[in-house]
């Protein structure tokens, strides 16, 4: 097995499974989904909805997925989500489809819910790997290999020397997962892998390094470069 494809990873496990309706009331779960989510009580389930059992931010995450594959033509691609509650953190793979009864209306909608946790962090939390999607499908990258990292609205998109990906996780969740030894935040869009900045471009207007291979030229924001100079042992 190619242990950097997590497609291929999911498939020896077995999935959470909701099914709900298109006012989120849950109407078939499955054993899975009660391990995956055991601080939910079991008399809970079935006497509210899906948002009303999760907080605001993921409450908002399950909606836009939602809204994804209403208006799509094909069911939506596995995309990563960070959820946290009472301290928990967890990184979810999750996949949504539409069923059909025998008129071919828009019956019910199916969720399928893996915890990749221990698989892409350390007991500490601290990530092993960065979920990315490629057209092949979603991948593991080592944070070793990664360049930078750029915001892109509430996701990010990954530089390595052999291309760029995109991720579904935000820069923050990113940057509290990553080695603060190994990476530093330099701007509000920007985290830079230290062992591969090739110069830094300072004169006494501003100050951005110049990153290896692909020679990207990134912004080192003002509050930020005390402590960027101080890392590198500049100051």
């Amino acid at each position: 097995m190619e242990t950097n494809n997590l497609l291929k990873l999911l498939e020896q496990m077995e999935p959470g499974i909701v099914l709900f309706d298109n006012e989120f009331n849950i109407r078939f779960i499955n054993q899975a989904l009660l391990l995956i989510f055991p601080q939910i009580p079991k008399d809970r389930v079935f006497s509210t909805n899906l948002l009303q059992l999760h907080e605001d931010r993921p409450r908002l995450q399950i909606q836009e997925v939602f809204r994804l594959m209403k208006d799509a033509t094909r069911p939506v691609p596995f995309t990563i989500r960070h959820m946290g509650r009472d301290q928990q953190e967890r990184f979810l793979f999750l996949k949504l489809m539409p069923l059909f009864d025998e008129s071919l209306e828009d019956a019910v909608n199916c969720c399928l819910v893996y915890d990749v946790t221990p698989f892409i962090t350390t007991p500490q939390r601290a990530l092993m790997k960065i979920p990315v999607a490629t057209p092949s499908g979603i991948h593991l990258i080592d944070p070793a290999e990664i360049v930078y990292i750029k915001a892109e609205n509430v996701y990010c998109r990954i530089f390595t020397a052999k291309g760029d990906y995109f991720c579904d996780l935000s820069l923050g969740v990113i940057e509290e997962g990553l080695s603060p030894k190994q990476f530093i935040r330099i701007h509000r869009s920007f985290i830079i892998n230290i062992a591969k900045v090739d110069k830094i471009d300072r004169d006494a207007q501003s100050l951005a390094v110049i990153m290896e291979g692909n020679q990207a030229r990134l912004p080192v924001s003002r509050n930020r470069a005390k402590a960027f100079l101080q890392q590198i042992g500049l100051r």
